[in-house]
């Protein structure tokens, strides 16, 4: 079973996370919303690769957030975690995946 490396940030009201692994992002109004909107949108991308000819589904299973995205997304969430009057809320979590 493989883990993503998935990253959620946001305030009262308005979340983002994200999954860098497959280039997939969502929108809340809660942590708890886009952890389980992130968790099903990367259900059915993997389901809907794993329908696919064998080589679409590595393609699309192989599809990555380009790197300046990545990084971004380590360095947010690093400088967050020194910073002391950050007012935006991080966590970064891991998602099981079938593919």
């Amino acid at each position: 079973m493989r883990r993503l490396l998935c990253f959620a940030q946001g305030t009262e009201g308005d979340w983002e996370a994200a999954c860098p692994e497959f280039d997939i992002a969502v929108q809340g109004r809660s942590y708890e919303e886009v952890y389980s909107l992130l968790n099903t949108a990367i259900q059915d991308y993997v389901q809907a690769a794993l329908q696919e000819d064998r080589a679409t589904r590595a393609r699309l299973l192989n599809r990555k957030a380009p790197l300046l995205v990545r990084v971004s997304y380590v360095v947010g969430f690093l400088r967050a975690a020194w910073a002391s009057g950050d007012d935006r809320l991080r966590h970064s979590f891991t998602v099981p995946c079938a593919a």
